[in-house]
């Protein structure tokens, strides 16, 4: 299992896409991701956090790296062992922090970030997924995501 944490000023992806607009947005987030928050700058802020999260987690941005990488998924759908993983995660973060992690999202793992946590947790390519889920909340311009990587093996996918 791979862990990731990262804090995001949300002043500062307002003003990426002030200059960039949805190009930024874009660039960060799938088509359907920017559903993360109604309002477009929270969403794309909240999608930074996550991935950089994810990011951490991989050990860096390998060759290859895309945005895309990580794929949201929607809410649920994680494997029990990353739930618990993210809920036994949640106090010390929160209380470090001051912001309660509310939100939560299942995200597909490919391409170059996909290999990357591979390496990292010693697993053949092969048949093997990698499967994130994440968990964030925001208190004034500041959201905190806690990004959680896990591999499954095609036989506990079916």
């Amino acid at each position: 299992m791979l862990f990731g944490i990262d804090l995001v000023d949300v002043r500062r992806v307002a003003r990426a896409l002030d200059r960039n607009g949805v190009v930024y947005a874009r660039h960060v987030l799938a088509e359907d991701e920017q559903c993360l928050h109604t309002d477009r700058t929270l969403a794309t802020a909240a999608g930074v956090a996550v991935k950089e999260g994810f990011v951490k987690a991989v050990g860096g941005r390998p060759p290859g790296f895309s945005w895309h990488d990580f794929v949201a998924q929607g809410p649920g759908g994680s494997p029990a062992l990353i739930d618990r993983s993210l809920a036994g995660a949640l106090p010390p973060i929160s209380a470090a922090t001051g912001i309660e992690l509310t939100e939560v999202r299942t995200y597909t793992v490919r391409g170059a970030s996909r290999d990357a946590a591979l390496a990292r947790l010693g697993e053949a390519p092969g048949e093997t997924s990698v499967v994130g889920a994440a968990r964030w909340g925001r208190r004034h311009e500041v959201i905190v995501a806690l990004a959680i990587l896990v591999t499954i093996s095609a036989k506990e996918n079916s």
